[in-house]
């Protein structure tokens, strides 16, 4: 299993799963739903009938559910060649936004750091490659800019479709949690745990 996967996969559930009443946080006892004005229909593990149709959802395992986010938001955003922390911002934007919708905003990241790509939604050989190179000047630079990209897409999403606003103060808190996550693994972190 890729290194950084669990972890990822980990902070992905806690946002996207329901349990049954008195088992708040045990994945033994996720249940599924369906919630009023979302298009994904029925959902367990944040996997949506919607996308996947034909999947038994309310008998869905955490197994099935994990091969899923593997093979598919986590394989097709490339996260394995991604660098630590953002892998799991990626990764969180693919599966709440769409795997083109995290490519997009990576590489709008890239460009607001100062490094010409083209956006076109693939985290290809090119995008991982220039991510290596931003990295080397600012990690956290980039992560900032994904962040706030992501931000800025929600509100953009409510322009649109004003019906949406009920959930906006739920996808900004899940990327306050994000940024929380994501820098409790940075080397400042690290540092300020070794001296305290």
């Amino acid at each position: 299993m890729p290194p950084n996967f669990p972890s990822s996969l980990a902070f992905v559930l806690r946002h996207e799963c329901v349990y049954a009443p008195g088992h708040d946080n045990d994945l033994a006892f996720v249940v599924p739903e369906n919630v009023p004005g979302d298009t994904g229909g029925c959902t367990k593990f944040g996997i949506d009938a919607a996308d996947h149709p034909g999947l038994d959802i309310p008998n869905l395992t955490l197994d099935q559910a994990t091969a899923i986010y593997r093979d598919g938001e986590w394989t097709q955003c490339r996260c394995d060649n991604l660098p630590d922390g953002i892998d799991t911002a990626v990764f969180d934007c693919a599966v709440n936004n769409g795997v083109h919708v995290a490519g997009i905003l990576l590489q709008r990241a890239i460009a607001a750091c100062g490094h010409a790509i083209t956006v076109d939604g693939n985290i290809g050989p090119v995008t991982i490659g220039v991510v290596a190179t931003v990295c080397q000047v600012s990690k956290w630079g980039l992560i900032d800019h994904l962040l706030e990209l992501r931000r800025q897409h929600y509100a953009d999403i409510v322009l649109l479709h004003p019906c949406d606003g009920e959930f906006l103060h739920g996808w900004l808190n899940r990327v306050n949690d994000l940024e929380q996550f994501v820098d409790a693994s940075s080397p400042a972190a690290a540092s300020t745990a070794v001296t305290a």
